[in-house]
């Protein structure tokens, strides 16, 4: 058991405090939303809540991503303040295997690790702009104009599905030509073994 210093202490309660304060801010901004909405395409079941639901909608977003906020910061801190050693040469492995790729593969790697991301942003925006692009369109009814806006972004759904496999079936191709990997049990046993001819020295 780690017994920590009274430093640590506070660092880590700051820590919590501040990401707790970034939760509550973004859930205050979701309860905002839920609120504007409700104001504005739900007037008459707005109108039906009483005090308490009202001040709940604004409330319990806020309350609940601010706990997640503050509960995740404590993770990653104690991760980041007391992360092992083998965790730091895992990471300072991968970091040199990086560094030795081509400048090509560093930006097909950096789309690989964040692919999912992408292709979420890129739907989206894909969907606002093909409603963009049919709305101009002052002859198609608008049933008509959904339509092909789905078609649209149907279409560049494809495309990034096939990017992705790409960058996957590249990903994969790079970890062919990296060395077998040395089992735990192995890499463990080395270790122990430098210790001791330390000691000896």
């Amino acid at each position: 058991m780690k017994i920590i210093t009274e430093e640590e202490k506070y660092e880590h309660q700051k820590h919590i405090l501040i990401e707790g304060l970034k939760g509550c801010a973004i859930g205050a901004a979701v309860g905002f939303g839920i609120v504007k909405y409700m104001k504005t395409k739900q007037p008459l079941q707005y109108a039906k809540f009483n005090s308490s639901v009202r001040a709940a909608i604004y409330a319990m977003p806020a309350i609940t991503i601010g706990a997640f906020y503050a509960d995740q910061g404590s993770v990653d801190f104690d991760e980041d303040k007391y992360r092992s050693d083998y965790l730091k040469k895992q990471e300072a492995a991968a970091l040199e295997r990086y560094n030795k790729l081509s400048p090509s593969d560093k930006f097909l790697h950096k789309l690989n690790e964040n692919k999912y991301s992408l292709i979420i942003s890129t739907w989206a925006a894909s969907l606002y702009g093909s409603w963009t692009l049919v709305n101009r369109d002052k002859y198609m009814t608008k049933a008509q104009k959904i339509v092909q806006a789905r078609v649209y972004a149907q279409a560049l759904t494809v495309v990034l599905l096939l990017g992705t496999i790409l960058l996957s079936v590249h990903e994969a191709e790079l970890k062919k030509k990296e060395p077998a990997p040395v089992p735990e049990w192995k890499r463990y046993l080395d270790e122990q073994e430098s210790l001791k001819e330390e000691h000896k020295a």
